[in-house]
């Protein structure tokens, strides 16, 4: 047992107080709370951490501490009162902002029943102009306390946003943990803060007292020690090539990695994501393919990482430093061909499930136009997931849109009409690529462009106008890209079944250059493997992604065109998990899921981007039985 003493300390200009309280929180509980490890969990894809049972059911200290309007608290007297929730959140912590409304939510129900909750930002690098921002931002209606130099959050050994902690009336901890157990609302299934609010309201215990965390860790300031590894010599250019093109101002993530202050502030998700193979964000297996801007770390650079992390994340001489990469925000290619945008600007709700939207853009061209490349410009890169790029040739898009009375109009999955082309997507990640000198998708003359773009829900409202820019190719008779289809939409994947099998294949009629590849499934979807086998018996292996995940999808195009000769057999096995072990199972129970446009329903899909367009206009292929492991 130990004995904590009155200590002085200061919080925003007001005493923090350790009051002589004997608590039950022993050493070994102190190395449990300093050596938890945060990884990537595969049911969050987020960094998570073990449940901690430090101070679990111990007196808590009566800490004083003054909100961002001024008002000073005392825990002990506060407690005296009600029950305190504290939350810990961050400013740039993209998985707190999510927990908004649902904190909001929770204030509203359990304020009218005595209970406070009280918001703190512990993270050094949040400045109050950011606090107060974020707050305002996301409309925060709850007293919300800056803690800089956090010593709130090491008082009660908070690690990471959101994290809850729930005192009773008597002073003693009673549950610190997750808010609940999923950052999509639309997908909870257990409301641990609502649950554990409830047992104490009605004097019962809180089960469970502990839960697993997820989110950001806390960033608190400590002093990089002397190492041979630094960011300087050889953290920088690996951040500069790899991450910079996503984690830089303005762009789709969710904090910017160009400074050794970003750097040093986001080092632990850096060390762990990279462990996990999460980031940089890149599918495909190695061997699988070899496809232009690839994303993927060596070992070695992941281990240079670790140990620079492991060692204090020193800055060394900044002599060292490489030059700042520049960045082209504009174009990716120069100016563009022609530029086309949403109509109006759509705004998207605060919560609920995602939204598939689609908005057509006429086009006068009196011929055929072929497009070399697309650079998709998302108009806000908070909410915007990803966009498809449809041709349609027989006005059903025009009369989908007037019939709806929003901007655009609503379909899931697929754009509502049979495409007469497809011109380019982009997602997370996605850099533009260009096709094959001297071709091009065919955008018929007279057609409409159909933007279907998947918003993602971010807590709040949100607006959008994204813009796309076409390059066209320049040669006088440019050859078309085609798309080839393996498809299958005759299967049923069992309730409850781990790893359900659906097989696709189609036949080359001609010898054929695939210059990409698209391969798609949704929230079922575990893993995806193509291989294309050639008459005189040699495999080819086209793509294999072993941990699909539906919020990173590419095509994938190939450093060199891949030759198949006639009569090639391209085969798609895709395995589905439908079982309550899936966190991304939308259905709970598990129910029996077929082919559907929805995101609740499956798809077994991959394009085959093919040079020319001779037998490819129509999907064409074939489809086996689909099996349950």
């Amino acid at each position: 047992m130990r004995v904590w003493w009155l200590m002085g300390l200061t919080l925003l200009g007001a005493p923090l107080l350790w009051m002589p309280e004997r608590i039950t929180v022993g050493e070994s509980e102190q190395r449990e709370s300093a050596s938890l490890p945060a990884e990537v969990s595969k049911k969050h894809r987020v960094l998570t951490e073990a449940p901690a049972t430090v101070g679990i059911n111990a007196r808590v200290p009566a800490l004083t501490f003054t909100d961002l309007n001024g008002c000073t608290y005392n825990l002990g007297e506060l407690t005296k009162k009600s029950p305190v929730v504290l939350v810990f959140l961050g400013a740039k912590c993209p998985a707190a902002q999510r927990y908004a409304v649902r904190l909001n939510q929770l204030h509203a129900v359990y304020s009218k029943r005595g209970v406070q909750l009280i918001g703190i930002y512990s993270n050094y690098d949040d400045t109050e102009q950011e606090v107060r921002q974020s707050v305002q931002a996301w409309n925060l209606k709850f007293p919300i306390v800056h803690d800089p130099e956090g010593r709130l959050a090491r008082a009660f050994g908070a690690t990471m946003t959101p994290q809850a902690f729930v005192i009773d009336r008597k002073g003693i901890l009673r549950y610190r943990g997750a808010i609940d157990d999923n950052r999509y609302e639309n997908r909870v299934r257990s409301h641990y803060l609502r649950d554990a609010l409830e047992a104490i309201l009605k004097g019962k215990p809180v089960k469970p007292a502990a839960t697993e965390t997820f989110g950001c860790t806390i960033h608190f300031k400590d002093e990089a020690a002397a190492a041979p590894i630094t960011y300087a010599k050889h953290i920088a250019p690996i951040l500069q090539e790899y991450c910079q093109s996503c984690h830089r101002p303005g762009q789709v993530a969710p904090f910017s990695l160009t400074t050794y202050r970003d750097a040093y502030t986001w080092r632990k998700e850096i060390a762990k994501y990279v462990q996990a193979r999460q980031m940089p964000p890149w599918k495909p297996v190695p061997g699988y393919g070899e496809f232009k801007g690839e994303r993927r770390l060596t070992d070695e650079q992941v281990a240079l990482i670790t140990q620079w992390v492991e060692n204090g994340a020193p800055l060394g001489d900044p002599h060292d430093l490489p030059p700042p990469r520049q960045f082209n925000d504009d174009w990716a290619f120069g100016p563009p061909d022609l530029i086309v945008e949403m109509p109006e600007e759509y705004e998207i709700g605060p919560t609920g499930d995602d939204e598939y939207r689609h908005f057509v853009i006429p086009t006068n061209f009196d011929r055929d136009m072929f497009v070399q490349a697309i650079d998709i410009q998302p108009g806000n890169r908070r909410t915007v997931h990803h966009v498809i790029v449809y041709c349609d040739t027989s006005g059903t898009a025009r009369r989908l849109d007037a019939a709806d009375a929003g901007p655009g109009y609503k379909a899931f999955g697929w754009p509502g009409f049979i495409p007469a082309g497809m011109l380019g997507g982009w997602a997370p990640g996605f850099s533009p690529q260009k096709l094959p000198e001297g071709s091009g998708y065919r955008l018929p003359k007279g057609s409409d462009i159909v933007l279907q773009i998947h918003y993602y829900r971010t807590g709040k409202p949100e607006r959008d106008r994204t813009r796309v820019g076409l390059y066209f190719a320049k040669s006088p008779n440019p050859q078309p890209v085609g798309i080839a289809w393996l498809i299958n939409p005759f299967f049923s994947i069992p309730a409850g079944a781990e790893r359900h099998e659906v097989r696709a294949y189609w036949i080359a009629p001609r010898d054929v250059d695939v210059v990409a590849i698209t391969p798609h499934m949704h929230l079922l979807g575990r893993e995806i493997k193509v291989d294309a086998y050639t008459p005189d018996g040699k495999t080819i292996p086209m793509i294999w992604i072993k941990d699909w995940d539906f919020k990173w999808q590419d095509t994938y195009h190939y450093k060199t065109p891949v030759r198949l000769p006639k009569g090639t057999r391209v085969e798609v096995r895709a395995y589905y998990d439908n079982s309550e072990k899936n966190p991304n199972n939308p259905s709970r129970p598990p129910k029996v899921v077929t082919w559907g446009e929805k995101t609740t329903d499956e798809m077994c899909l991959v394009f085959l981007h093919i040079l020319g367009e001779e037998g490819l206009r129509r999907p064409r292929g074939g489809f086996q039985r689909s099996l349950s492991q």
